[in-house]
């Protein structure tokens, strides 16, 4: 028997995005369907009631006035397909934001929390997790509360894969969220050393690392999976004669583990500019990439049987 594989990554608060990954079941006719981080938003965007009874607000690029509500909902859920987070606020309530960053962040995390719950209620309704293996999985943009979230959902069948290894086709299964250090401190970074101790943790639990799957959050680092803008100390991209400099920024780690062991497949995300394939060794390793803004699902179809990897590719739309 063969298992098609749908993977996905760095939906980050899109809910356009997130329903087309569960329509990945019937579209492609998967049997295991993985989103592996980073699943959150960034962006919180406050719309404002002002005397007048006019609303407005600030977002992609400019001010935007409303003055019906249909048009206020038209933009919240123009947010909400873009991974922004949104609240309704008075010009009093306005201050007490920009004054107190402790609620901004108790906001956040509300409509953080709000979010992912109502999407794994309509994953858990609309896909049958009994017969498809179901993973959701944080990324190091996430912030670890979001870990409990997931786990209240195991009883109906979505596998939280951080703490414990499974199987797909008799391949057993890896993951891990931590990424080698980045400019802007997320939740979930450990430097290099402590990434590949953390790593080589995970692959002692494997019975046959040669036939297992990766899955780890960073893409291994000076591969086609890797590659990002060269930042400034203020984080401007470089820019030479009109170009964007690239470089790659994956982890060192991540690739000593899988040159080392050489798994069936290494599956990966974080880096949403460099979506593709590459290999290393005899290991396949792929990273869909994200355009989670314009509501666009990138994923990888991957097709393995109990003895190899059938076949893979990529899949956007």
């Amino acid at each position: 028997m063969t298992s098609k594989i749908f993977f996905s990554v760095d939906v980050h608060g899109s809910s356009i995005v997130w329903r087309k990954w569960i329509r990945a079941v019937e579209m492609y006719n998967v049997n295991v369907l993985i989103l592996a981080g980073d699943l959150t938003g960034k962006v919180l965007v406050p719309i404002i009631k002002h005397s007048d009874g006019s609303w407005t607000a600030r977002y992609f690029g400019k001010k935007w006035i409303f003055k019906t509500e249909g048009e206020i909902r038209e933009f919240e859920d123009r947010l909400e397909g873009a991974g922004a987070y949104y609240i309704r606020v008075d010009e009093k309530e306005l201050e007490e934001l920009k004054n107190n960053p402790k609620l901004v962040e108790e906001v956040m995390n509300k409509k953080i929390s709000e979010r992912l719950r109502t999407w794994l209620d309509l994953l858990t309704s609309r896909v049958d997790t009994k017969s498809i293996i179901t993973i959701v999985m944080p990324g190091n943009d996430d912030e670890l509360f979001i870990d409990d979230i997931i786990r209240e959902y195991e009883d109906k069948g979505v596998i939280y894969p951080l703490d414990k290894v499974f199987e797909i086709e008799g391949h057993e299964v890896i993951s891990s969220p931590y990424v080698n250090p980045t400019p802007w401190k997320t939740p979930r970074e450990m430097d290099e050393k402590s990434l590949e101790k953390h790593l080589e943790n995970l692959v002692s639990k494997l019975g046959n690392a040669s036939s297992s799957i990766f899955n780890f959050h960073p893409p291994p680092f000076n591969t086609h999976l890797d590659l990002a803008p060269k930042l400034t100390r203020d984080l401007r991209p470089v820019v030479v004669a009109g170009q964007i400099q690239y470089e790659h920024v994956g982890s060192k780690a991540v690739r000593k583990i899988i040159e080392k062991y050489q798994p069936l497949i290494g599956m990966h995300g974080h880096i949403h500019e460099s979506g593709g394939m590459d290999k290393i060794g005899k290991t396949i390793i792929i990273n869909p990439g994200s355009e989670y803004s314009e509501g666009v699902l990138k994923g990888f179809i991957v097709e393995v049987d109990r003895e190899k990897l059938v076949n893979y590719w990529r899949i956007e739309g």
